[in-house]
């Protein structure tokens, strides 16, 4: 993973770097924000799942299908946005 603000650990990322940039894609900014959009989109499929949430209504599989891609393949690009 390229070391930007956005997947910077913190300043150990200059002088120890090579030890810590295993943690860059988890610990980073970057990490919160994909791992948070993760979390959201579940929640949001697992509401549209209950039929007792009226305010939340069920999914097609292709609305199903675009959320997975959103949630598995998040991007550092999608990050900087």
């Amino acid at each position: 993973m390229q070391l930007s603000s956005l997947t910077a650990v913190s300043p150990v990322d200059g002088r120890y770097a090579g030890k810590t940039q295993a943690l860059r894609p988890i610990f980073s900014e970057f990490g919160l924000i994909r791992f948070r959009a993760l979390v959201e989109v579940r929640w949001l499929q697992r509401l549209a799942a209950h039929p007792q949430i009226g305010e939340v209504p069920a999914f097609s599989a292709e609305a199903n299908a675009l959320l997975d891609s959103l949630a598995t393949d998040f991007k550092l690009e999608h990050a900087e946005r």
